[in-house]
């Protein structure tokens, strides 16, 4: 990304996405512009100015955007992705579409065929940074989450949350087979999954726990004498965390070096 001033393609108006749309119109010291706003439906986004309103995301090579960030489904990077990634860079919050093999190689191909970038957002991860430094040495990489069943979309699984009434394991396996049960709610582990050893050799744990009031992660990672832990707690509004908003517009603000592929950030 090349431009002096940004300009951001927002996809999705919920929690995230309308922080995300405040702190760009109202901070000008961020460096960047809204090109666009998209929303499923219209009326979230009625106090947004009609002129910055997409309303068929079919159409957003006509606003230019630089960057494009996606705050909504996993869907949409189906969908759009590729063609996304011939004229912008992409930012896809919705990281466990990266679970289907098939598709992330599709996106990663459009993104080096086209010279423009895939930025992963650390989001709720605290170290990111350094299970990426050192792929090369790790044997062992797991993410246990801790969530409050209400956070928690069951939508393709066959638990009954009712049922639930103390701490319960939901999954424990590869992360790649975990995407696909949780996909709103196990970001973070595909996130950890890019950022190490891969979808099939990360282990990932998910745990409801309807006592829970806040969202906990615990990341380790070992190998070559090397160990890292790191352990962070995040209040729940919905299905993201508080701490999550900081996070998704420190990695859009990061998403202005020039560079193709993947990166994280």
């Amino acid at each position: 990304m090349t431009a002096e001033r940004a300009r951001i393609g927002i996809i999705g108006f919920g929690y995230i996405g309308a922080y995300v749309y405040e702190q760009v119109t109202t901070r000008p010291e961020l460096g960047m512009d809204v090109a666009f706003v998209y929303n499923r439906t219209a009326d979230k986004i009625s106090a947004v100015p009609e002129e910055v309103i997409l309303e068929d995301l079919g159409d957003f090579a006509s606003r230019q955007a630089d960057l494009i960030v996606e705050l909504a489904h996993p869907d949409i990077s189906r969908k759009y992705g590729v063609e996304f990634l011939r004229t912008a860079d992409y930012m896809p919050m919705s990281l466990t579409v990266f679970a289907d093999a098939e598709l992330d190689a599709q996106l990663l191909g459009a993104a080096e065929s086209s010279g423009t970038c895939i930025y992963i957002p650390h989001g709720a991860i605290v170290g990111l940074e350094a299970l990426e430094e050192g792929r090369q040495m790790w044997e062992e990489v797991s993410i246990v989450m801790k969530k409050p069943t209400r956070s928690l979309d069951f939508a393709n699984t066959q638990f009954d949350p009712q049922a639930i009434d103390s701490e319960t394991v939901l999954f424990e396996g590869s992360t790649r087979d975990i995407c696909p049960l949780f996909p709103r709610n196990v970001n973070s582990h595909a996130a950890v999954a890019l950022g190490g050893i891969g979808f099939d050799d990360t282990r990932s744990v998910l745990v409801a726990d309807p006592s829970l009031e806040t969202s906990i992660i615990e990341v380790e990672a070992r190998g070559g004498g090397v160990e890292i832990k790191v352990r962070r707690e995040n209040p729940m509004v919905g299905v993201s965390g508080v701490f999550t908003l900081v996070a998704c517009l420190a990695s859009i603000g990061r998403a202005c070096a020039p560079g193709s592929g993947l990166r994280i950030c």
